[in-house]
């Protein structure tokens, strides 16, 4: 019979979405082929879905949903014991706090997207750089906060995973624990071939817009490169921005710039159809990004800064173009625009990079349960 297992999580696992309920869902799914998963959602943080997608419900035990006013109290699996807690995020640490007892499981794994701390004090410098010097003091704050939680707690679970080698050979240093890379991974998407040539050229950016960097990554493009794109390009360049949220400024700024916000999309399938290339101008952040894996298996090509690519086994020039300054990000813009070769070498190199490297079947592997830890 399989072990049992509680995956607690501070959003809705979900199969599409935002990167954090895409990361929760693939990693619950891995679970279910090894174990015997209960799930509960502490509902802490905006929620891409409010209920978990049938296919994934359906491969849980049990399911349960907390409120995050209630999550303080709660024992919601009273008296049941686990053989391993598997917890999703920092902030499902109290939600989890009353499994984590040593008479309530025998393995306790923790599940960390991105090293929260670094990531913070990166957004903090971004802040700080674009002139936001109280919100970069209070994201300071945020990141000692959560570098003191860290310390604490890494010491109470025998195996941290993390979604990259450089975040494993940063933690390494940091704690006792086993750490595993789990890898973010994409599911196939529908072949989309190269879109018919209309006179006009279409970027497209996908991300939670609410998220700073990725407000920042959007302001940042449409003041700093995309009029330098239009100002050399022999054709019309469109910008469209793909994702919930943003803040009044974004929004103002993306309608100086003429780019089109579609808002939310259940379906992005239409979106990446309509696009002739992604971009991915961050300039903060952690963890890998879902987002560019999505565009490799959608078949169009990537330009990202370096601190977006991050954490991902992708090469510029091979994979997808990488630049960052304005000048470079644009001339990379120019590159795609006029070389159909190399939009195609990129394409391809991409997917296939996507196919051997970022599958379900490498998350099943990796949490195989090769003894409880």
């Amino acid at each position: 019979m399989k072990p049992t297992l509680l995956f607690v999580s501070p959003v809705v696992p979900s199969l599409t979405g935002n990167g954090v309920a895409m990361r929760g869902g693939a990693v619950l799914e891995a679970l279910a082929y090894s174990y015997r998963v209960s799930v509960l959602t502490a509902l802490l943080q905006p929620a891409f879905t409010k209920h978990m997608p049938v296919s994934l419900r359906q491969l849980c035990e049990d399911v349960i949903e907390i409120p995050a006013a209630q999550i303080g109290g709660s024992d919601a699996y009273e008296r049941q014991r686990f053989d391993v807690v598997h917890v999703f995020r920092l902030s499902s640490l109290q939600a989890a706090g009353p499994y984590l007892q040593g008479s309530r499981t025998q393995a306790r794994h923790l599940d960390l997207d991105d090293i929260e701390s670094k990531t913070r004090r990166r957004i903090a410098a971004l802040q700080r750089q674009n002139g936001l010097e109280t919100l970069a003091r209070q994201t300071e704050a945020a990141a000692r906060n959560a570098e003191m939680i860290e310390v604490v707690v890494f010491r109470r679970f025998g195996r941290i995973y993390v979604c990259s080698e450089g975040d494993r050979q940063e933690l390494r240093g940091r704690c006792q624990a086993e750490v595993v890379v789990l890898p973010n991974i994409v599911r196939p998407a529908p072949f989309l071939p190269p879109r018919a040539e209309d006179g006009t050229w279409r970027l497209l950016f996908v991300g939670t817009l609410g998220y700073y960097p990725n407000e920042d990554a959007v302001v940042y493009f449409c003041t700093n490169i995309l009029p330098r794109v239009r100002a050399l390009a022999a054709c019309k360049v469109e910008l469209v921005i793909a994702g919930i949220g943003g803040s009044p400024q974004l929004r103002e700024v993306a309608r100086e710039a003429g780019a089109h916000l579609a808002g939310a999309m259940p379906d992005l399938t239409p979106v990446y159809q309509s696009a002739d290339a992604v971009i991915v101008p961050i300039r903060a952040g952690g963890g890998t990004r879902i987002k560019i894996l999505e565009a490799f298996t959608y078949g169009r090509p990537v330009i990202s800064s370096m601190i977006g690519v991050e954490g991902i086994n992708a090469r510029g020039e091979e994979h997808l173009l990488i630049a960052d300054t304005p000048e470079a990000f644009a001339d990379c813009c120019l590159r795609l625009m006029t070389d159909r070769l190399l939009w195609q070498r990129l394409a391809a190199n991409a997917l296939e990079l996507t196919h051997r490297v970022y599958t379900p079947e490498i998350l099943r592997s990796t949490v195989e349960p090769a003894g409880l830890l």
